[in-house]
């Protein structure tokens, strides 16, 4: 089912159902547990130049290592970040962050970024131009 709806996430119960080789009634149950548990989302995505934002990011963080988690949930809160992971390398944390202007990513790395507690370093990289953004990916049989 999971498959079926990175495909189309618009796709009827009914044809799940006829797909999958169930009842509605199942595939209904096994959407709603799907939903339920946060296992999946159904949205839409959008590429951000097509609607109108020009600095998108992806900004690398080093933090001190006992706030790593406190920074995370604080970065998550924030509207412009769409993405938080805790990562190797380098950095410590990796956040994606998209916003309308220069002037605006500005305002975010010097303002809200920059009065978190425990950020000892950042590395912001511009995204461009975007080549691939893909959310579909196969789930292994293991």
């Amino acid at each position: 089912m999971v498959e079926l709806l990175q495909l189309d996430g618009r796709l009827s119960i009914a044809s799940l159902a006829r797909d999958l080789g169930v009842t509605e009634v199942t595939a209904r149950r096994k959407l709603k547990r799907l939903l339920d548990d946060g296992i999946i989302q159904v949205v839409a995505t959008v590429d951000p130049f097509d609607v109108g934002y020009e600095s998108p990011v992806i900004v690398g963080l080093k933090v001190e290592k006992p706030k790593l988690d406190h920074i995370a949930r604080l970065l998550s809160e924030l509207p412009q970040v769409r993405y938080v992971g805790a990562s190797t390398g380098r950095v410590d944390l990796i956040i994606e962050v998209v916003v309308r202007t220069n002037q605006d990513l500005a305002d975010f790395l010097l303002g809200e970024l920059g009065a978190l507690d425990g950020v000892i370093d950042t590395e912001t990289n511009l995204i461009v131009r975007i080549y691939k953004q893909a959310w579909s990916w196969a789930i292994r049989d293991d």
